[in-house]
């Protein structure tokens, strides 16, 4: 699993690209499953699109100050399941 770290602030919304490299030649990303983990509360819905091998998601904003877990795990054609863990440090955007 590849894991990938940013800081963010409560209010900011920010695109990201995961590029999946684990997929065997010819093979595409047929669906992946978006995990959000907050320090409390609830979970917010990732955004995402499919367009192989990238997954485009929108992340944020995240509301609470504290570390965030977005867990995401592709399925590849073939059977792969590529998995990329971002650790997100979400900071009060007032200060």
């Amino acid at each position: 699993m590849i894991t990938h770290e940013l800081v963010m602030s409560t209010t900011e919304v920010k695109p990201i690209t995961l590029r999946v490299v684990d997929l065997q030649a010819s093979e595409t990303v047929t669906d992946v499953t978006i995990t959000h983990t907050p320090p409390s509360g609830s979970a917010i819905t990732i955004q995402e699109s499919i367009e192989t091998p990238d997954i485009n998601m929108l992340f944020g904003p995240f509301g609470l100050a504290g570390h965030h877990f977005v867990l995401v795990q592709a399925e590849g054609s073939n059977g792969s399941k590529p998995e990329a863990l971002y650790v997100i440090q979400v900071k009060d955007a007032g200060g």
